[in-house]
C-alpha cells in the first residue's frame, strides 16, 4: 500500500447521517470566524493555485477529465467552474456576498452531502477529494501570512468539520495532513495531455480575478512537486503582456465575484 493510502486510513471517518451541530463544538464560533474573516482577506488567488496544482497532477486531472470532460474543456467552462466553486465555498466559509452560518446552516450541510454524491457517481477517490481540500486550505493560509498557531488550529480544525460533514475522511491534526499530502505531491505531479490548455485558461482567469500570472507569484502557490513540472511551461502558458491588459480590464466588467466584506459570523439560528 502507498504511504499516502496508509495515512489515509488514520483520518477521521465523516460524520454520518447522525450529524447535528452539537459536534461542531464549543470552539466553533471562533472557527467560523477566523475562516471568514480569512478567505474574504484572501480574494482569489488561493482558487487559483489550487485549480494549476490540481492540473499539476496527472492522475487527478485525468481522472476528472475522463469522467468529466466538459468541466475544463473550454476557458467558458472552466470560469464557470471556477466562479461556482467559489460561490459555494463562500457560503460554506461565510465570507460571501450574504450571511450563512458556514457550516452550522442545514442547507450548507444538504448541499455539502449533494456533492459528495455527484463526486461518487463521478467514481472519484475519496483520497483525491481529501487532498484537494487540504491544499486548498493550505494555499489560504499562504495568502494570510503571518499567521498565529491559533489562528492556523481553527481554520484547519473548520475544515475537518467541513469535509467531514461532506461525507470525506478529514483530520484536524495538520503534521499528518502535511505528510498525507506531501507524499500524494511526490508520486501524481506530472504532465497529463490536456495540463498546457487547462493552465493557460486558469491563468488567463486568474488575470481577470486580480491574481497575476508572472513567474514568481505562480511558483510561490505551488506545493514543490507540482512547481518542479509547472515551472519549464511557465513562459508557454503564461498570457502575454497585450492579452494581460485586455483581460484584467475585461475582468472589471464580465466575471462575477462571490466574494463578501467583512463582517462578524455568527453561527446559524432557525
Amino acid at each position: 500500500m502507498s504511504d499516502y493510502l496508509a495515512i489515509f486510513e488514520k483520518l477521521d471517518p465523516p460524520f454520518g447521517d447522525a450529524f447535528d451541530n452539537a459536534q461542531l463544538g464549543d470552539d466553533f464560533p471562533a472557527e467560523l470566524q477566523t475562516a471568514s474573516q480569512m478567505w474574504v482577506q484572501t480574494g482569489y488567488g488561493q482558487g487559483i493555485a489550487a485549480y494549476l496544482n490540481f492540473f499539476l497532477l496527472k492522475d487527478f486531472i485525468t481522472t476528472h477529465d475522463d469522467a468529466y470532460p466538459p468541466r475544463f474543456m473550454s476557458f467558458k467552462s472552466m470560469a464557470d467552474s471556477f466562479y461556482q466553486t467559489d460561490l459555494f465555498i463562500r457560503d460554506v466559509t461565510d465570507s460571501g456576498k450574504e450571511p450563512t452560518g458556514g457550516i452550522s446552516n442545514p442547507d450548507i450541510q444538504r448541499r455539502l452531502r449533494g456533492i459528495m454524491q455527484r463526486h461518487e457517481r463521478l467514481e472519484i477517490p475519496l483520497w483525491m477529494m481529501t487532498y484537494f481540500g487540504f491544499q486548498l486550505m493550505e494555499a489560504v493560509e499562504h495568502e494570510c501570512e503571518p499567521l498565529g498557531e491559533e489562528d492556523r488550529q481553527r481554520h484547519l480544525s473548520y475544515f475537518a468539520k467541513t469535509y467531514r460533514i461532506m461525507g470525506v475522511p478529514f483530520s484536524d491534526d495538520r503534521s499528518l495532513l502535511e505528510e498525507f499530502a506531501r507524499d500524494i505531491e511526490r508520486k501524481h505531479a506530472g504532465l497529463s495531455p490536456n495540463l498546457e490548455k487547462h493552465a493557460r485558461n486558469i491563468l488567463a482567469l486568474g488575470e481577470m480575478v486580480d491574481v497575476r500570472s508572472d513567474f514568481d507569484t505562480i511558483t510561490a502557490m505551488l506545493p514543490d512537486a507540482t512547481r518542479e513540472f509547472y515551472a519549464p511551461i511557465h513562459r508557454k502558458v503564461r498570457p502575454g503582456f497585450l492579452k494581460r491588459l485586455f483581460l484584467r480590464a475585461a475582468g472589471r466588467v464580465l466575471i462575477k465575484r462571490a466574494i463578501g466584506e467583512p463582517r462578524e459570523a455568527v453561527p446559524y439560528t432557525a
